[in-house]
């Protein structure tokens, strides 16, 4: 019985770095799968960012363009004004 529990052990013994190294590659195959997936959620979250300054870029224009036409619109009143008076 000894000899039969040796030869079991020596059997376990081979396995084991077979073993060793199945679990070793599942497990760098579900830290790449994770690291992967941390990627996505990060160009994800560059994707919202960048939507977010696009979008406060164009109100900020829009706010620019809008005082623009404000003084321009001042400067045409005061060109009428100076016109009428040298008319």
């Amino acid at each position: 019985m000894g000899k039969n529990t040796k030869n079991l052990n020596q059997d376990n013994d081979d396995q084991n770095p077979l073993d060793k190294s199945l679990t070793l590659a599942l497990t760098a195959a579900i830290l790449t799968t994770v690291a992967d997936a941390i990627a996505v959620l990060s160009a994800l979250e560059a994707i919202e960012e960048s939507i977010i300054a696009a979008e406060e870029d164009k109100k900020a224009q829009q706010e620019l363009n809008d005082t623009l036409e404000g003084l321009q619109q001042q400067i045409d009143a005061l060109t009428d004004q100076l016109s009428k008076r040298n008319s």
